[in-house]
Parts: structure tokens; sequence; C-alpha cells
């Protein structure tokens, strides 16, 4: 037989199980757990995420901003230099016209002394004396013949010439690599030597910004090669000369 301390206590513990049972909250377990709190975070972090993206869509379109800017600089460089340049091709053409009066001067000049002579002594004609040589149909290199199957060769899609500015049709360059055989030639004559002056530029279809082809003064060629694909035009300036082009496409 167990004491009556030993029941007593057994007693109390029932008792308070019983009690504590009693005085708790009676919960559904089958329902679903409070979802208010999970609901406003995400709200939270979608609004965050919208701000941070508004954020760099702004960042973004400063940095359009900012190359626009460039661009217009750019264009505006382009065009002091061609001002400038116009401006010195008009110069040498003056250039040029007062070399042409002052050696009609000249020739005038020796005529009426000739005249003037009671016996007039003809001069002796000198063996080295110039003659304006007959000048070649082209200073271009001829156009290359087509390279093996499979290989690559340059194509001349057009050529130019001239005297004066001239600013090409649109062409389409289809490979990778495009050049200008470019040559520019004085006027004949010890007094028109270094005279002439040629500036050539590529630029793509609806852009401003162009590429250097060659600035030249005086007689001489040379070929630039280009980056491609695309659709190009060329705009020659030229004073004091004659002046022909060619353009050739790798593929």
């Amino acid at each position: 037989m167990r004491s009556l301390p030993g029941l007593f206590f057994l007693f109390s513990l029932l008792t308070l199980t019983v009690s504590a049972q009693n005085d708790a909250p009676a919960t559904n377990a089958a329902s679903p757990p409070a979802s208010g709190p999970l609901t406003q975070s995400a709200f939270d972090r979608l609004t965050q995420s919208n701000h941070d993206l508004l954020e760099l869509l702004k960042k973004q379109q400063a940095v359009l901003e900012d190359i626009q800017l460039d661009r217009r600089l750019q264009s505006r460089q382009i065009q002091s230099v061609e001002e400038r340049l116009t401006d010195s091709l008009q110069e040498n053409a003056q250039l040029q016209v007062k070399i042409a009066k002052l050696e009609a001067t000249l020739a005038a000049g020796s005529a009426n002394a000739s005249a003037t002579n009671v016996a007039p002594v003809q001069a002796p004609i000198p063996k080295n004396a110039q003659t304006p040589p007959k000048p070649p149909s082209t200073y271009l290199a001829p156009p290359e013949s087509e390279g093996a199957p499979g290989t690559k060769s340059w194509h001349r899609l057009l050529t130019l010439s001239g005297t004066d500015p001239k600013t090409s049709d649109v062409f389409h360059i289809q490979g990778r690599q495009w050049r200008v055989l470019w040559h520019n030639q004085d006027k004949f004559g010890e007094a028109y030597q270094n005279t002439s002056a040629l500036f050539i530029s590529a630029f793509p279809k609806d852009d401003t910004i162009p590429q250097k082809v060659c600035s030249k003064l005086g007689s001489g060629g040379d070929a630039t090669e280009l980056d491609g694909p695309g659709n190009y035009y060329l705009k020659i300036e030229a004073s004091g000369g004659s002046w022909e082009l060619a353009v050739e496409d790798l593929r």
C-alpha cells in the first residue's frame, strides 16, 4: 500500500495537468496559418524590385542621352572641319587663278618685248623642253580576276573620276572588308606642282560619322581598307587637279 504523502503528490499532479488543459485555448488543427504578414512582405519586395528597375532605367536613359550628345558634338566637329576644308579649297582655287593670270602676264610681256626688237632673234628651243605627256587612261590598278572556288577575292563595285567635288550613290558591301583605290593628279607644269587637293570620306548610310579614306595634297595615290558589311556612300572634296577612285568588296 502506497503512503498518504505519495498519493497526495499524485493527486496534486493530476489536478495541475487537468487545469492546464482546461486553461489552454482551443485551436483548430485544420485551419491554415495566417497569411497576412507573408503577403505584406512579398508586396514590399515587389515594390523594392520595381523601384530598383526604375532607377536602372533612369541610369540607362542618362547613358543614352550622353551618347546622343557625343554624336551631336562629333557631327558639329565634322561640319566645322568640312567648312574649313571648303574655305581651303576656295583659297587654293583663288591662288591657282592668280598663278594663271601671272603666267599670262609674263607671256604677254615676252611677246611685247619680242615685237619691239628691230631684228628679233629667235631663241633656240631647248632640247629638254617640257611637253605635256599623254596621261594614262587610268592610274588605278586593274580589277583582280576571281580566285579559285572557295577563296575570297576583290570584286570591283564602281569607279568614279572628276575634277570637282562629288558625292557617290549608296552602294552595298557584302564582305567583312572593303577598300577604296584612289589617285590624285596635279595639272601639268611645275607651277602647279602640289597645288591640287583630294579628301575622301566614307559615310555609313543614315549616319553622320564618317570614316577617313584619304587626305592628299599633290599627285599620288594609294588604297585604303575599311570594315564592312553595310551600305555606304563616298563624299569627295577636290580642287586644282583631277582624281579617280574605285570601290572593291572582299568576298
